[in-house]
């Protein structure tokens, strides 16, 4: 009796199986011409979206615009034929109704894809157009009206980037929504490939659109710009990155350079010597031995818009003392600038030959550093006149660039982003705007402001002459968490590699360290002469110690120090501890080592590289560069 029942259940449900699988079969057959138009379409939208890239990056974005007009079209269609298919009663079946949502955000997805390759590549076209024209036409010889076009085209960028990343941040959504398809390994690796492609999509947005508002200003549209420029010498380094050596005029309109000129600092100090009497800060009275404040010590801050300020104050204040003061005054910001950048540019301009001598990016610096201290004796150049060298090889270099065909221009904008990442190149604005920009993209040099703990190591050459060439520094960094505070260890190492000549001597430092605010010194070692100060600026407490190494010598710092309390109650109480060093600018550091214990077990961290190694469960050791500011975060 019971098995009678048991079949009869049985025959029951394989009757409703082959019920639901005839209506399944009907339904599909019904929807089969929606099915067939989703795929063509999507098809089609793809190959329109791999031509239209293809002509993108052939320059041709005109064509490539009307590829990804002809995509938009495709995936709006499939995108309605999703819609138009109907399920009926088996969209009460999860499966089914799952992969009609996925294929509607993969479809839209594409959709979204296709409308930011079309805004892209309409933007790209007006500037396309003038490009193409003109063929491997350089900057330089375009007529005004021609440069004025291309930067105004570059200019009014940022509303079509804006929406190109709008689009790729909703294409990027539409495929992380989509989840059914995961079982199916070759599908599920082609959408994890193209989400990590959108990612960098959207980050090089993020890196081009400040370009398009910062170039234009800088090269004079849509009003006159007037930058004040300075060269820092890092091989006599200071606080921003070198003494400042010499100083530049730039004016620009509408892409021409209507004034573009440097002169030696000395031109600007020696004349009003007599007439203006700032005391210099105490560290420059001690250890250089000067009783006056001037321009080419005016970048004593580390904190690069503090130091830009003081610069303009300087210049403002000494030229207006001048015999015949130069009219322009005021100024728009303060482009700082370290030889790295002159030997990277030379990589895209060549050899670059004055009075008899051909600089390249090998022998710049020490070319150049003989020509203006002892060489211009032997040409019979006045010392008044030393430095005109310089004027005339930056006049080559700028020359040189605005030469390139517009072509090169990708290249050259990325090697300068590479120097600005590096700190060879320091921007200030005094346009509140533009200067918010600056500094949300790191550009600004400025002393940051993280939560955190935070370490930064700066070097001022006192009296060494170049020495800073031949120097090599390591810093080592450690932390460990007790009962009830977080105390942290820190050693300056520098070697001497060089000796006694023209160009180096005895290596003399006054070095600030910048922790974070309310820290407490337990012990400092190391230093030559004086006490170590303890002081708050820019929001940190730093301590400051001045050092000499004599050559084939090794001299160190060492400071212990407790961190403020704050920082180990936020550490507990939010389980994650970060780390922000910050390198500065010039300087040269051939390692960084930070050994970081904990109570706690580490659960991750970041950077997680090769250069750092969790080999004990509460430990994290990293070993690596300075060459940018780095940041470590560990989660507990």
């Amino acid at each position: 009796m019971v098995l009678r029942v048991i079949i009869k259940c049985l025959w029951g449900l394989f009757i409703a199986g082959v019920a639901v699988l005839a209506i399944v079969l009907m339904l599909i057959g019904f929807n089969l011409k929606h099915v067939a138009a989703v795929y063509s379409n999507v098809m089609s939208g793809k190959n329109s979206l791999e031509q239209s890239l293809h002509l993108a990056q052939s320059a041709d974005f005109a064509g490539a615009n009307r590829s990804a007009d002809e995509a938009v079209q495709s995936f709006t269609t499939a995108v309605k034929a999703v819609e138009s298919i109907r399920l009926g009663p088996i969209a009460y079946i999860k499966i089914f109704a799952a992969y009609k949502t996925d294929a509607r955000h993969l479809v839209s997805a594409g959709k979204s894809l296709s409308e930011a390759m079309d805004a892209a590549t309409s933007y790209g076209s007006g500037l396309g157009d003038i490009i193409a024209a003109k063929g491997g036409t350089t900057f330089s010889k375009l007529p005004i009206e021609e440069r004025r076009r291309i930067l105004e085209t570059v200019y009014t960028a940022d509303a079509s980037l804006y929406e190109v990343k709008e689009k790729l941040t909703v294409s990027l959504a539409e495929i992380e929504a989509i989840s059914s398809f995961k079982w199916f390994g070759p599908l599920s690796a082609r959408l994890e490939e193209l989400k990590d492609k959108l990612g960098e999509g959207q980050r090089t947005l993020e890196e081009a659109s400040p370009l398009t508002r910062l170039l234009p200003a800088m090269l004079g549209y849509p009003k006159t710009s007037r930058y004040l420029m300075i060269l820092q010498n890092s091989d006599e380094l200071r606080p921003t990155g070198g003494f400042i050596g010499t100083y530049g005029i730039i004016q620009t309109k509408d892409g021409d350079f209507e004034r573009f000129e440097t002169h030696d600092i000395y031109h600007l100090d020696m004349p009003v010597k007599d007439k203006i009497s700032i005391v210099p800060p105490a560290p420059l009275k001690q250890y250089l031995g000067v009783d006056k404040w001037y321009m080419r010590d005016a970048n004593w801050s580390p904190d690069y818009p503090t130091a830009a300020q003081e610069i303009l104050r300087f210049y403002k204040m000494e030229n207006a003392a001048l015999p015949k003061p130069d009219p322009i005054n005021d100024f728009d910001g303060v482009i700082a600038i370290t030889p790295e950048l002159i030997t990277d540019l030379m990589q895209l301009t060549g050899p670059i030959t004055v009075e008899g001598e051909t600089y390249t990016p090998q022998n710049f610096v020490d070319l150049l550093q003989y020509k203006v201290e002892r060489g211009y004796v032997q040409l019979g150049v006045s010392s008044w006149q030393r430095k005109e060298v310089v004027g005339e090889i930056a006049k080559l270099i700028k020359e040189r660039l605005l030469d390139l065909p517009l072509g090169r221009w990708p290249e050259m904008i990325n090697l300068i982003s590479n120097n600005v990442a590096r700190k060879n190149i320091l921007l200030y604005s005094n346009d509140q705007a533009l200067q918010t920009l600056i500094k949300e993209q790191g550009w600004s040099g400025e002393v940051r402001h993280d939560w955190g703990d935070y370490l930064m190591v700066v070097d001022a050459n006192m009296a060494a002459l170049k020495t800073d060439a031949v120097m090599d520094r390591q810093i080592e960094y450690s932390l460990e968490e007790g009962n009830d505070n977080l105390k942290a260890r820190l050693v300056v190492r520098y070697s001497h590699n060089g000796g006694f000549d023209w160009k180096t001597t005895r290596y003399r430092t006054y070095t600030r360290v910048y922790v974070p605010a309310g820290s407490r010194l337990i012990n400092a070692s190391g230093f030559s002469q004086g006490e170590v100060a303890v002081a708050q600026e820019l929001g940190k407490t730093y301590f400051g110690a001045f050092l000499s190494v004599e050559p084939g010598q090794i001299g160190q710092l060492v400071f212990e120090y407790e961190l403020p309390s704050e920082i180990l109650s936020n550490m507990r109480k939010f389980n994650n501890y970060r780390l922000t060093i910050q390198k500065q600018p010039g300087k040269h550091l051939s390692r960084l080592a930070v050994d970081l214990a904990f109570k706690n077990k580490i659960k991750s961290y970041s950077p997680a590289n090769f250069y750092s190694t969790a080999s004990e469960a509460s430990r994290l050791r990293a070993n690596g560069d300075l060459t940018i500011d780095r940041s470590f975060f560990i989660n507990f």
